[in-house]
């Protein structure tokens, strides 16, 4: 039983470092971040734990029994009070308090089984997880072992570099267009965008400026920024609406979001939206805001 509980505890925060992704094969390391979520979940499973034993401790004594009635269209409630009781003594309507707090007690006590499993197979998972993750041994290599060998799990590294080697064609710019450029040398379209780029730059959160991705229902589109989440290894959109003053644009920001969701990019998740009007301008500390809750950072 306990192996099979410390298998399931074993998948479920495996796909918690995945961060949601599809299961592939990917190099991702138990870090501090990872074992604190361990932990995390387990303080979480006893406050609620105490919280449930205290309820069952002014809970009624027995265990409730339901069954149909003779016609089938009504339920009937019986309380057992001894467990060799079989049928129990019937609860009328107007004692259906104790019918639910029956059915609560029942609840409770399976729920806290379950929690107080799944607290100790933490326990056990934590105590027999290796020193060295499998991802760390080519990490762990010297130079020159790393040049002979190719390694099994793709390292944050790797998945970086391949990202970032990734060749595109971004929009064009119109000749009349301002000519702005960015602390990473390429040129925006405006200056709020040059505030998100050098904000991201400076905090060294890999991005592509206006990559092209299609929106089935929509067509084409350039999201301003499409951030890599490295630890996530997923991408994340940043549109900026700047004009949120011309309520023609307005319209078309909000018929984008609509097929960015239809899509499955959802706002909060892996979309991020900023806007702006002339008396409320974007701010850099509104950006680091979203980095630092975002947890976009890594390395």
């Amino acid at each position: 039983m306990l192996e099979r509980i410390l298998e399931k505890i074993e998948a479920y925060y495996y796909r918690l470092m995945l961060g949601n992704m599809k299961e592939k094969e990917t190099g991702v390391k138990m870090t501090l971040n990872e074992l604190g979520r361990l932990q995390e979940r387990k303080r979480y499973l006893s406050r609620i734990s105490a919280k449930i034993k205290r309820r069952l401790a002014h809970a009624p004594e027995g265990t409730l029994r339901i069954s149909d009635s003779s016609n089938k269209k009504r339920k009937q409630y019986y309380h057992r009070l001894e467990k060799t009781d079989r049928r129990g003594i019937y609860i009328k309507k107007n004692d259906r308090e104790l019918v639910r707090k029956l059915a609560q007690k029942d609840y409770d006590k399976k729920l806290l089984a379950a929690m107080q499993k799944e607290m100790h197979a933490i326990d056990q998972y934590i105590k027999h997880m290796p020193e060295a993750m499998p991802e760390d041994i080519y990490l762990e290599l010297n130079d020159t072992r790393k040049k002979l060998v190719k390694p099994e799990f793709e390292t944050d590294q790797m998945f970086l570099e391949k990202w970032m080697d990734h060749e595109y064609a971004g929009k064009e710019f119109r000749s009349d267009a301002p000519i702005l450029y960015t602390d990473k040398g390429e040129r925006v379209r405006s200056k709020s965008e040059v505030i998100i780029a050098n904000t991201l730059y400076k905090y060294k959160i890999p991005y592509r400026y206006e990559h092209p991705i299609i929106l089935n229902g929509f067509g084409t589109v350039y999201p301003d920024f499409t951030l890599l989440d490295v630890k996530g290894r997923k991408e994340i959109y940043w549109e900026h609406q700047g004009m949120m003053d011309d309520p023609e644009y307005v319209e078309k920001a909000i018929r984008k979001l609509y097929y960015y969701m239809q899509n499955g990019i959802y706002l909060g998740e892996t979309l991020i939206v900023t806007s702006e009007t002339r008396s409320f301008p974007l701010n850099i500390r509104e950006i680091e805001m979203i980095i630092e809750h975002r947890d976009l950072v890594w390395g």
